[in-house]
């Protein structure tokens, strides 16, 4: 069997991307995060990744958090690949070029693959997926107009995806979130041993975007 490190976030696309691995044959052995000194990175997600840790303990495997600084963000990622025994690399990218041929030559570096199992997905075939595999997804942050404060720890749900689907086409955001119109963090799904909730959270709201900080998550018996 293959072997694959899922490369994780914490949000819908790279949690899905590694259930979706699994599902075709794929043998999740560890779970990645860089963790990038620039908090605008055009690489890496910066919210809430530090709770990938709870993630992989629920999931049952072994986290690797990498540190990147600004001037080698992608050297990084191949230094740490080149220490792992794997096949592929999971990734949750849809549709940013500049974003996959990086993960592509790092990959190439480090003698394995980077699949991407999500890529060119349409945003009504990615919503189809999280909820044909029962994930349990909170938006946490939003900057795009037609997304306000509300929608902050909002669960994705049928009602919730029709609607944020309805305010994209009215608003031209980008549905699936990438730019960071939307973040996202999952705190269940089929390959959770037990699910995730928040403990502390707080909003942190700038007019026309905002966060939600969530300090610590509890782990709860399925």
């Amino acid at each position: 069997m293959k072997k694959g490190i899922a490369f994780l976030s914490g949000g819908k696309d790279s949690v899905l991307s590694m259930h979706l691995a699994h599902n075709n044959g794929i043998k999740i052995t560890k779970i990645m995060t860089v963790i990038p000194e620039d908090q605008e990175s055009m690489l890496y997600h910066t919210h809430n990744i530090s709770l990938v840790k709870n993630i992989a303990e629920v999931v049952g495997l072994d986290w690797i958090p990498v540190k990147a600084s600004k001037e080698r963000e992608i050297e990084t990622l191949s230094d740490a690949l080149e220490k792992q025994d794997s096949d592929y690399l999971i990734t949750g990218g849809i549709e940013s070029n500049f974003q996959k041929k990086k993960f592509d030559n790092a990959c190439e570096k480090a003698g394995m693959e980077h699949y991407a199992p999500i890529w060119g997905i349409t945003p009504k075939d990615l919503y189809r997926e999280i909820l044909e595999n029962q994930l349990d997804v909170i938006i946490v942050s939003v900057a795009a107009l037609g997304l306000g404060e509300e929608w902050l720890g909002r669960h994705l749900d049928k009602k919730s995806i029709k609607e944020l689907l309805d305010l994209a086409d009215k608003y031209r955001f980008n549905a699936v979130g990438e730019g960071g119109d939307l973040d996202t963090l999952v705190l269940d799904g089929p390959l959770y041993t037990n699910k995730l909730e928040p403990i502390e959270s707080k909003n942190i709201w700038y007019g026309d975007r905002g966060r939600l900080e969530i300090s610590e998550l509890r782990i709860i018996k399925k």
